[in-house]
């Protein structure tokens, strides 16, 4: 089994610690989700691609793997979206701690804002997230 769902709750799981973000964005609004969220501010995990790149030693499997970190917000001049996005970037400096696979390497963040017609004064930031991860069959 790939172990990508597993880097998806490593990463959710860094959001939690952070200082910031859980003051901004509740906790059950930050999953697993490809669908816009009812309720602001969210950040919805998604877009999950796996690219399998061989085989390591020890009969380990290595692959890319890239997901994107959907952050919603309301754009109300107050700088919420903005302080949530930077918390983002900075909890995800550094790789997440993994738990049944290996980070071999670990992409810093790229944060792009999104015009998204519709949303009433919302923000849309997407964060790419790029990691090559190991681990045992």
């Amino acid at each position: 089994m790939i172990p990508t769902l597993a880097l998806q709750e490593a990463i959710r799981a860094q959001f939690l610690a952070d200082g910031t973000i859980p003051l901004y964005v509740e906790p059950a609004r930050i999953r697993a989700a490809s669908v816009r969220p009812e309720q602001l501010p969210a950040i919805h995990l998604s877009g999950l691609r796996t690219e399998i790149l061989g085989r390591a030693s020890g009969g380990q499997i290595v692959a890319e793997v890239r997901a994107m970190a959907h952050l919603w917000a309301m754009q109300d001049g107050s700088g919420t979206a903005e302080g949530i996005a930077a918390a983002m970037m900075m909890a995800l400096m550094d790789a997440p701690q993994a738990n049944g696979f290996d980070i071999d390497e670990w992409e810093r963040p790229t944060l792009a804002w999104t015009d998204q017609p519709g949303l009433d004064g919302a923000a849309h930031g997407a964060v790419a997230l790029r990691a090559v991860i190991r681990w045992r069959e």
